[in-house]
């Protein structure tokens, strides 16, 4: 995977972060964003199918999301999200 990209703001680079790690398996794309900035799972209060996890980038930037398929779902005020073109 490419070492070159410079993850700023998950949110909104994830269109081209989606792109670069498309059709690679979960823990793959866990990796790449753990070599990207600081990773760590959300222990919840609430049992859930998929674990949730916590983003922070180079810039000190957060954002709390979930992996479903290629898509990141963001958490915002009182809403999950996606990014699409």
């Amino acid at each position: 995977m490419s070492d070159d990209f410079h993850l700023l703001d998950l949110p909104s680079q994830a269109l081209a972060v989606q792109r670069l790690l498309s059709g690679r398996p979960e823990w793959e794309k866990l990796a790449w964003l753990s070599a990207h900035g600081r990773l760590v799972s959300i222990e919840t209060r609430v049992p859930s199918d998929c674990p949730i996890y916590l983003f922070e980038s180079v810039l000190g930037l957060r954002c709390a999301f979930f992996i479903t398929g290629d898509e990141f779902v963001f958490f915002g005020d009182n809403t999950t999200y996606t990014v699409s073109r």
